[in-house]
This record gives C-alpha cells, structure tokens and sequence, in this order.
C-alpha cells in the first residue's frame, strides 16, 4: 500500500515537474528542444539516454531537478533500487526542498536496509519540508485546492515513509 501511495505521488508530482521545467526554460533554446524531445519520446530506455545526455550537455540547467526525478521515476519501476539512490541524490543536491526525492530516496535505503540512519532522516526532512509547503501561497501554476491536495499527497507519503523507515531501523 505504501509503495502504490508513494508511486501514484510520484507519477502525478511528475507531470507537475516536466511542465514546471518547460516554463524554466527559454522557449526555443537548445536546452528547450532537447527537453521537448525528452517527452516526447516513449520508449523507456531511449529516454533515459536522452535524460542522461541532457544532463551532460545542460550541467547548469534549471531543469536538472526534474531531469533527476524523471530518472527516479524510471529506475523506480524498473525496480532499480540502486539507480533511484544514485538520481535521488543527484536530485538533492540541486533541489534540497524535493519531498519526492528524499522520499524516493528514503524508502529504497529502508527496503534495502542499508543507511538506514539516511533513509530516516530523508523521511524526517520530507516532513519538515512539507510543514514548510503549507505556510507558502500556492505558486501561479497551481489552483489553491491543487496545491492543498499537492501538500496533502506529500504529507501522507512523507509520514508514511518516516514511520516505515524509523521500523525497519529498529
């Protein structure tokens, strides 16, 4: 059950993202084109070389953030526990506000009980940073009842993970 509730978050949280990226970037550019062309392809692995290309022809990209999730969201279902770490964090890095990465994150480390310390305090800082979503107004892009049910998605995932996580470590 919690693996559907952090899936089904992640799939709508990434519609949300590649539209996010677009608007960050200047319409026509490059940088632009290549994204389009990120989703508009449909076959998986194609789109992941296209993800990892991107990376490495933008590495000051706005859009990276949702570069990197895109690439969670793949490894995730293929089941990739290793690459969802390796992109969650890369998604960290650029974005430390991220509740889906560091809910991703969390719960690969819980499943595979290793930094099991991480994957709680990820849970721990997916929480703080959803307390912090609520005292924000809802940006331009969302409805205030969207960002209300974005904020109520990311609260349940985020506690769900964080007492999953604080279990497995016990």
């Amino acid at each position: 059950m919690k693996t559907r509730i952090i899936t089904a978050l992640c799939l709508s949280l990434m519609l949300i993202v590649a539209s996010t990226a677009n608007a960050q970037l200047k319409a026509g550019s490059d940088e632009d084109k290549a994204f389009t062309k990120i989703g508009k392809e449909k076959n998986v692995d194609a789109q992941v070389q296209l993800l990892i290309d991107f990376e490495k022809t933008f590495p000051q990209s706005k859009a990276l953030p949702q570069v990197y999730m895109m690439l969670v969201d793949i490894y995730n279902d293929k089941n990739d526990h290793a690459k969802v770490a390796e992109y969650g964090e890369k998604a960290l890095k650029v974005d430390p506000t991220s509740v889906t990465a560091y809910v991703q994150v969390s719960r690969v480390y819980a499943m595979d009980r290793k930094n099991l310390d991480v994957a709680v305090s990820y849970a721990q800082k997916a929480v703080d940073n959803v307390e912090k979503m609520k005292a924000q107004p809802a940006p331009s892009n969302y409805t205030d009842a969207e960002w209300k049910e974005l904020i109520k998605s990311n609260e349940e995932a985020a506690k769900s993970q964080l007492t999953y996580a604080k279990a497995v470590k016990q």
